[in-house]
């Protein structure tokens, strides 16, 4: 018989796929093992999952130039959101550490959905809002056809829980 730690989870599934991608960050080890354990406790904490989203694009107002060294903005980072009961679960992983964040989906007021085409033979960019009654939005960027579909995934299935 597994133990309730081999049992593959939504929320288990989750942080493994977050955790495989955090070695193209180039994390100093002691912020990646800190990340991995978090994601690891997420993972037990939160099994039952609704949706989950995961993205290499992480849109630039994340890092405000007064909070954060100019280096978050030039190198890669790490977004995932997970929905699990009322709560919509947020990780930014950058090169110097981790920012997360927990919102009651009941504080989510609008979606706001923008397709753009930055420059012409350029892929179509997908962005995506969601806003919140405090001043804060949760951003979702998407350049890949892929990467828009699972966007698109995640926010019809938040607005199924929203009831919109």
């Amino acid at each position: 018989m597994k133990s309730p730690q081999e049992i593959n989870t939504a929320g288990r599934e989750f942080a493994r796929r977050y955790i495989n991608i955090l070695c193209e960050l180039r994390l100093q080890p002691g912020i990646r093992q800190r990340v991995e354990l978090i994601m690891s406790d997420f993972a037990d904490e939160h099994p039952n999952l609704r949706a989950s989203y995961i993205s290499r694009e992480v849109d630039e107002a994340y890092f405000p130039v007064n909070d954060f060294p100019p280096e978050a903005l030039t190198q890669p980072s790490l977004q995932g959101l997970a929905l699990e009961g009322e709560q919509l679960y947020e990780f930014i992983s950058f090169s110097q550490g981790l920012r997360t964040e927990v919102m009651d989906l009941n504080s989510i007021v609008d979606i706001q959905e923008v397709w753009l085409e930055p420059k012409q033979d350029l892929p179509f960019l997908l962005r995506i809002s969601i806003l919140h009654r405090f001043p804060a939005a949760t951003i979702l960027i998407a350049n890949s056809g892929e990467a828009q579909d699972m966007a698109r995934e995640f926010i019809g299935r938040l607005k199924y829980l929203r009831g919109w």
